[in-house]
């Protein structure tokens, strides 16, 4: 799993901080009867001899290999450069190096597959790791059945992959599974789900294509989540197709984990760990997208909920911060729930991950000096220390009021990019682009991009300038950043020029020709179209938010004043003095009342929105994004 992009959640709300994910580990084949091989049209004819039997697996010494990354990313993007296989029979059936070197590499059949060298890029993912060709490949392999693994292969690459819960329309082109049966109302599964997880367990057969097919301005979603996987696979080992409807059923019937915001406790089941964690509850969600049905499951038991434990109390689920779930991700690779347990306790123990806030608890940066990659104690725990960094961060003295943002708080300027540098550590066993980044970055602010910001340090020249961002990311490098007159002069008031594909694209090639004379004509003009629409676009949008914030003043003002005037009316006796007037009606006990009326009217009544004025910021942002 990667750290960005989505993290696994429940079927339906984010937990609370919504992150990024980690590798997980290869699925352990089902001990149950395989499923028949999938018919295929033909075989492919093999180009020249077939391919000898293989050899019996050697050992992989993967830990030690830098060649090989630390897990198979499976279906998250790999945010790391790193070797990529497939064979010529299927070009576009990749396999990442943790799973050709564990399944592939000691196979002689090795041969047959070509390695590259790949930048990171979401739409590459393993396709060795689904439970379908975990299957299939021992399989083949005592057959010598080279042609049938390559047909496969191929036919499969070319199946859209399975977008999730996200929704999607028909003209993705998306081909749905449906259940013969209704033994679980809405279970659809995208064909990608169909093929790696539904025909590598006995229940294949209890689906059909969809009959209708998708119908045009629908949007439909797989079912498919990660609960559904592992009850699959789980009760596929019986046959026991009624437990999987039954405990299917039941999870997508539960409500979403609520985050932050909580939920009253006696509203829903909760689980904790065994043994105990002071303090520490996993709502149901969490529970079933977690832990239900696979090894860690017999870990946890119901938590009791009732009024004298608070049950009409706020409980907050702690699935729902990211140094749990981290934690969780490593503890599921390792088959390990004692990770998860030990990081759990110190997190629940610890104080709150901070964000601009006092903070009094264990402070944690990057060795020797501990300057880079603030790190709160939460984040340590859950973090850090699961995927072995601890030795590389050090302590770090803290005052109890000083002000601190950890480096993985959703508020974190940078957050995200950290993430991904921390996702390549892991895959690499590395954490110098993490450490490099730190140094480089943590220090500089975000680029403003179009906005004006107060006070900061800039490069370039007159004509154009560069944040320091950009300049660092950028533009510090290049050949012609040499002639450059401005180096960190301090500007009242400025905007960055080079934060645009379009304007570092024309730099290369002015860094190309070895003069810089058209860029700086073009950067002039540009500045002249900036001048002309983004202060009005700005202006004009800060009116309309001004008029949004007005009349949620006065509706809000207007509810609160009735609803004390309500109040009043039922407290007093029949024949008391009311107020009103003809635009509002008459009726109400007190003048506040009254007057709540009549704000509550005007704010009904307040247009937020300016057609003309809305049609004016299209006409001007046509005329930005032309030359930005």
């Amino acid at each position: 799993m990667s750290f960005n992009g989505q993290f696994p959640q429940p079927p339906a709300l984010p937990p609370r901080n919504p992150s990024a994910r980690q590798a997980i580990p290869r699925r352990p084949v089902a001990a149950g009867p395989v499923p028949p091989p999938l018919p295929l049209a033909s075989k492919p004819t093999v180009v020249g001899q077939t391919p000898p039997p293989p050899a019996a697996p050697r050992g992989n010494f993967i830990a030690n290999d830098l060649d090989v990354i630390s897990r198979c990313p499976e279906n998250d993007t790999l945010y790391a450069t790193a070797y990529w296989y497939s064979t010529p029979e299927a070009p576009k059936f990749e396999i990442c190096s943790h799973c050709f070197a564990s399944h592939v590499r000691s196979t002689q059949w090795a041969g047959n597959f070509q390695r590259q060298l790949r930048e990171s890029d979401p739409n590459r993912h393993c396709r060795f790791s689904t439970l379908r060709m975990l299957q299939l490949w021992p399989q083949v392999l005592r057959n010598n059945d080279w042609a049938y693994i390559t047909g496969y292969m191929n036919r499969r690459a070319n199946i859209a992959d399975c977008n999730g819960l996200t929704p999607v329309g028909p003209e993705v082109g998306t081909r749905w599974f449906h259940l013969k049966s209704r033994d679980i109302d809405n279970f659809g599964i995208c064909a990608a789900c169909y093929e790696d997880i539904a025909l590598a367990t006995p229940f294949g057969n209890n689906f059909e294509p969809s009959a209708t097919g998708q119908p045009a301005g629908e949007l439909w979603n797989c079912k498919m989540t990660e609960y559904a996987r592992r009850a699959m696979e789980k009760y596929g080992q019986t046959n026991n197709w009624r437990e999987v409807a039954t405990s299917v059923g039941k999870v997508m019937q539960t409500p979403a984990c609520n985050g932050a915001i909580g939920s009253v406790a006696s509203k829903r089941q909760w689980y904790r760990p065994k043994p105990h964690i002071d303090g520490m509850v996993i709502c149901d969600a969490c529970y079933f997208h977690y832990f239900a049905a696979s090894f860690m499951e017999s870990s946890f038991e119901p938590a009791r909920v009732d009024f004298m434990n608070g049950g009409w109390n706020t409980w907050v689920c702690d699935m729902s911060l990211l140094s749990t779930k981290v934690a969780f991700i490593r503890a599921n690779q390792q088959k390990n729930y004692q990770i998860f347990w030990n990081a759990s306790r110190t997190i629940l123990a610890s104080a709150p991950c901070p964000a601009d806030s006092a903070y009094g608890g264990t402070w944690y940066g990057l060795g020797p000096t501990g300057e880079h990659a603030g790190t709160c104690a939460q984040c340590f725990a859950g973090i850090i220390e699961p995927f072995g960094f601890a030795n590389h961060f050090v302590r770090v003295p803290s005052l109890s009021n000083e002000k601190r943002t950890c480096t993985f708080h959703e508020k974190s300027p940078r957050r995200s990019e950290y993430l991904k540098k921390y996702d390549n550590a892991i895959s690499t066993r590395n954490l110098s682009n993490f450490r490099d980044f730190a140094i480089r970055f943590g220090p500089l602010p975000l680029c403003p991009t179009n906005a004006m910001v107060k006070n900061r340090r800039w490069y370039g020249r007159d004509e154009f300038l560069i944040c320091e961002s950009c300049w660092e990311e950028f533009a510090k490098e290049t050949s012609l950043a040499s002639q450059l007159p401005h180096r960190g002069i301090v500007l009242p008031d400025a905007c960055c020029d080079m934060y645009s594909s379009r304007m570092r694209t024309l730099w290369n090639e002015a860094c190309a020709k070895g003069d810089m004379t058209d860029f700086v004509t073009f950067a002039k003009h540009r500045a002249a179209v900036y001048a002309q629409t983004v202060p009005r676009m700005h202006e004009i949008l800060a009116i309309t938010k001004m008029r949004m914030q007005q009349k949620q003043t006065l509706l809000m003002a207007g509810i609160m004043l009735q609803g004390a005037d309500n109040i009043v009316g039922a407290s007093r006796a029949p024949g008391y003095t009311t107020y009103g007037n003809s635009s509002i009606g008459y009726g109400f006990a007190t003048q506040a009342g009254a007057q709540g009326a009549m704000q509550f009217g005007q704010g009904l009544n307040m247009s937020v929105v300016d057609g003309g004025e809305m049609m004016q910021v299209q006409q001007l942002e046509k005329m930005w994004k032309e030359v930005e």
